[in-house]
């Protein structure tokens, strides 16, 4: 960094000086960015959840299913979606105005799990026809994503998330559908 402001100081050339200006303008918005679009992912807060998104998908048949909670405009919303590629439908099941607590039990398993931790990537190699997955969090500004294919990471509790926003969505007739 020393020799890049030496190089500014010693340039002759004003086209120079404003390249390297420049250039040194976009390397501290980008550092600056970084610091405030994805914050201090070792110091996560339970109340901080605003949105998970988790998906998994059967390659072999063509299924996926996603959950989805968010914290938007004070309101907090879960979405289960069943979708089959090979007919291209979906359905889709929402509610809104769930009880803030859920989103904080959802949070709190995702703290304790230690999700800011985890791989980007999972993967065994031994299966071919089998189930690929991706997650998505964001709590605040710390925005974390992972996924896999039939693997998955230790003390994973996406299956008890999924589950209670399944409990949260299920259908119970057909005009629950949206």
């Amino acid at each position: 960094m020393l020799t890049f402001a030496f190089e500014f100081v010693n340039a002759q050339d004003m086209k120079t000086k404003i390249f390297i200006g420049a250039v040194a303008c976009i390397a501290v918005l980008f550092l600056c960015s970084s610091v405030y679009f994805y914050g201090d992912k070792n110091n996560l807060n339970a109340n901080e959840l605003t949105y998970y998104h988790y998906k998994i998908h059967n390659g072999y048949s063509g299924m996926s299913r996603e959950y989805e909670i968010e914290y938007k405009d004070s309101v907090v919303t879960a979405t289960m979606r069943d979708c089959n590629f090979l007919i291209d439908s979906c359905d889709v099941y929402s509610v809104s105005n769930v009880p803030r607590e859920k989103l904080l039990e959802i949070g709190e398993m995702l703290v304790k799990a230690k999700v800011q931790n985890w791989e980007s990537h999972y993967t065994n190699r031994d299966v071919f026809d089998g189930d690929s997955w991706s997650m998505d969090v964001k709590f605040g500004k710390n925005l974390i994503w992972s996924g896999g294919y039939m693997a998955w990471p230790d003390n994973d509790p996406t299956r008890t998330i999924n589950k209670i926003i399944y409990d949260l969505c299920k259908p119970q007739n057909e005009e629950s559908k949206q």
